[in-house]
């Protein structure tokens, strides 16, 4: 039952790219929309459930409040990458670039971490640095949503969302034990809201727009992240890794079928490359 929750989270997450193309809205009003519905929505069920009061009496301490404040600027740094590179180059380029993540994650971790730099993850570093160049050379079919001219910008942007997902992954690390998952993604959310509210509540919406914000918040922000958190009550921290390896994938066939789209040959040999790569990092950390 756990691999099922998690396979359907990731299924969630890769039809984000989808949903971006058919949002006409600039990116910082769709992430104030989908973060303002998901973070009231976990407000209900943290005070529903009686985990809010409980929060309060946290050990976090004045460290464990400002990671968790600087978690919000993470994560609107990795959106508006995230999202751009939708935008701009094709679904399959996106998502292959922005799991440059865990190579991120293991070169930082020395530095943030004090974990130690092992021969595999330079390995790692080489094969996604010459995946990521791949990439930036290939030629993707079917782009017609894309700007002429602004491919390469949008698969730079990827890697940059990798970049700081990296940084969202080693904050959370550093506060999992502190917090409830479920609070940590309100306050996340919450924050998120209020900082891109005076951008985004003049920018008109119509109702189908709406719409898809409504289900971005709720099923992209708030079902996928807690089925992926009860998944992991049954299955393994690597199992659970290995599998996330099925978005790119999901994403690539999803964007075929809907917007007849399709990365070159060039760029998914790139992208295979950066998948392995992560691929060597989890295997080296598990072994």
């Amino acid at each position: 039952m756990g691999h099922i929750k998690i396979i359907t989270a990731i299924l969630i997450w890769s039809s984000l790219g989808i949903l971006i193309r058919k949002i006409d809205l600039p990116n910082h009003c769709i992430i104030f929309y989908t973060s303002a519905v998901a973070g009231a929505f976990q407000f209900i069920l943290l005070t529903s459930s009686g985990l809010l009061r409980k929060e309060k009496y946290s050990v976090g301490g004045h460290r464990g409040a400002l990671l968790l404040a600087l978690l919000p600027v993470c994560f609107i740094a990795n959106s508006m990458l995230f999202y751009f590179a939708f935008r701009n180059t094709s679904i399959g380029n996106a998502v292959l670039t922005h799991y440059t993540a865990p190579v991120f994650v293991a070169l930082l971790a020395p530095l943030l971490l004090k974990e130690k730099i092992s021969k595999t993850t330079w390995t790692a570093i080489i094969l996604s640095s010459a995946g990521l160049w791949l990439v930036l050379g290939g030629q993707a079919s079917g782009l017609q949503a894309v700007q002429a001219g602004n491919e390469h910008l949008g698969i730079i942007a990827g890697a940059l969302s990798g970049l700081a997902y990296a940084f969202l992954i080693i904050i959370i690390r550093k506060i999992a034990a502190l917090y409830s998952s479920l609070f940590i993604t309100f306050i996340q959310n919450g924050i998120v809201a209020l900082v891109l509210l005076p951008f985004a509540f003049t920018v008109p919406v119509s109702m189908e727009t709406l719409t898809y914000l409504i289900i971005m918040g709720l099923v992209h922000s708030t079902a996928a992240p807690l089925l992926y958190v009860q998944g992991f009550r049954s299955v393994k921290a690597n199992e659970a890794a290995v599998l996330g390896y099925f978005e790119p994938v999901a994403a690539i066939i999803l964007a075929f079928i809907v917007l007849h789209e399709v990365p070159g040959v060039t760029s998914l040999f790139g992208g295979a490359m950066i998948i392995f790569s992560g691929y060597l990092i989890l295997k080296a950390r598990t072994a």
